[in-house]
């Protein structure tokens, strides 16, 4: 049976649509248990080139450190510093329910588990033909991203795994976007506005080991960033 024509009018109008999909988020771990230490240091982190935390979305992971009983100072020191928090990660049911009262989302701090033997994640490799545009966005979240082209200013471009650019890396680029401190940045030109690893970042302005120009690797050393030419 059909609907009456004037429901079926009704469900082409609809105003909107919801879509599932997959944003990337940095995730922000504070390594210490005081608040006031913690804004001092994050105020430190974006003066020095950390302007991501401004521009994409963050999610604050308490799940590795015991906080006070009120998560308002942590929110608050990341407003402050107009850090654009959407997220609190932790398996606190107190610290959950303030979070939802301060308008922000509340998340399980707790790792997804192992898949079983006989169903691991095999990593796949995206490969992408071309030049990656300035306001475009490339992501593999199964594994490592070749682009066989050059990725623009204003582009950007995230994977799981390793980042290959076959061609002048002008844009953003994330290499281990969940947690793999061993993704590594290759590159025939570097030339990035922005290069992180596992939530290590550094931005063109900031980075005094930035060869413009020059074919290499970015690694993650002892939390920090290292760049080796090829």
């Amino acid at each position: 049976m059909h609907p009456p024509a004037n429901d079926r009018l009704n469900l082409v109008s609809v105003p909107l649509r919801i879509k599932g999909t997959f944003l990337p988020a940095t995730l922000l771990q504070p390594a210490v248990t005081q608040p006031a230490r913690f804004r001092a240091g994050l105020a430190e982190r974006i003066s020095q080139g950390g302007a991501l935390l401004q521009t994409a979305p963050v999610v604050l992971d308490l799940a590795q450190v015991t906080v006070s009983d009120s998560l308002q100072p942590w929110v608050e020191a990341c407003r402050e510093l107009q850090v654009q928090l959407v997220a609190v990660r932790t398996d606190v049911p107190e610290l959950q329910q303030q979070a939802r009262e301060l308008g922000l989302v509340a998340l399980n701090g707790s790792e997804r588990s192992a898949p079983a033997a006989n169903q691991e994640e095999v990593p796949r490799t995206k490969i992408h033909q071309g030049t990656v545009r300035g306001g475009q966005q490339l992501l593999c979240e199964t594994g490592d991203l070749v682009i066989m082209g050059s990725v623009n200013p204003g582009a950007e471009v995230l994977a799981s795994g390793h980042v290959h650019v076959y061609g002048a890396l002008r844009g953003r680029v994330l290499a281990g976007i969940h947690g793999d401190r061993q993704a590594r940045i290759f590159t025939q030109q570097l030339d990035a506005e922005l290069v992180a690893i596992a939530g290590h970042y550094q931005t063109s302005q900031a980075a005094d080991w930035l060869h413009r120009g020059v074919a290499g690797c970015i690694a993650l050393e002892q939390e920090q960033l290292v760049f080796s030419s090829f």
